[in-house]
């Protein structure tokens, strides 16, 4: 994970992913991706990257989530290529990060596609949005 101004100072770095993930989202647009920046600016949203060999295979923009049934580390934004070599290794920093902040849930909204893939680490479907207990 990413300190806010570490984040900022990068942006420029991963952003490119990160517009690939807006992008993939109809109702979304550039406006949200600086929004975005602008919740990583003041500490609401927080970036994670997945790096092989000092290449950025995959970004995450993550962010606190206080629900019903209990805290959830929720995944916003999600960018890569390779899925299949990075997914483990980001679902491990995902539970992480969960522990640490208490989360009793690490949840991502996203296409069938992502739930085919995540199915494999243990998230189940509710309505569209793909969640696992923190384990």
């Amino acid at each position: 994970m990413l300190p806010s101004v570490t984040a900022l100072e990068l942006w420029d770095s991963f952003k490119p992913r990160l517009i690939e993930a807006v992008e993939a989202h109809p109702a979304e647009s550039e406006t949200d991706l600086e929004h975005v920046r602008t919740d990583v600016r003041r500490g609401k949203a927080m970036v994670l990257q997945i790096f092989e060999q000092r290449q950025l295979l995959a970004v995450a923009v993550v962010e606190l989530l206080d629900l019903n049934d209990g805290r959830s580390l929720h995944v916003r934004y999600l960018a890569g290529d390779g899925m299949d070599a990075w997914m483990d290794k980001l679902e491990a920093r995902l539970q992480d990060m969960a522990r640490f902040y208490d989360c009793v849930w690490v949840s991502i909204i996203g296409r069938l596609g992502w739930y085919r893939s995540l199915k494999l680490h243990g998230f189940e479907a509710v309505s569209i949005e793909l969640r696992k207990r923190v384990s």
